[in-house]
């Protein structure tokens, strides 16, 4: 039995969101020492700094993806996430792959629930 009312979703899906989110930024600090490598040693901070600026978003998505605007918000960091791959190329396979991931997720949202978050 199911205890969402048409005003909100159910909660796992809310626990599946940000257990993704996590997961993605995870692998973005899992992936600084392969993008260390990549430049063989002539790596700048900036690219370094994106990955793990983009994870703490990502762990700050998660965290307030119930409240007001939290998917729009976790939604324009995938399309960051991808854009990543201009400064370093594994950002773009990370990207999408987790962008297809979220996309999925976006459509298990009851429609309703659309309209209410």
């Amino acid at each position: 039995m199911s205890t969402a009312t048409p005003d909100q979703a159910p909660r796992g899906l809310y626990a599946i969101g940000s257990a993704g989110l996590g997961l993605e930024a995870l692998v973005l600090l899992l992936a600084a020492p392969a993008v260390l490598s990549l430049e063989r040693g002539h790596v700048s901070g900036l690219r370094v700094g994106y990955l793990f600026a983009m994870a703490v978003l990502l762990i700050l998505a998660a965290a307030r993806l119930r409240k007001r605007g939290g998917k729009a918000f976790a939604t324009a960091l995938q399309v960051l996430v991808i854009a990543g791959g201009v400064i370093t190329w594994p950002m773009y396979v990370v990207g999408v792959a987790f962008g297809a991931i979220w996309i999925y997720w976006l459509r298990l949202w009851p429609r309703h629930a659309h309209s209410a978050h």
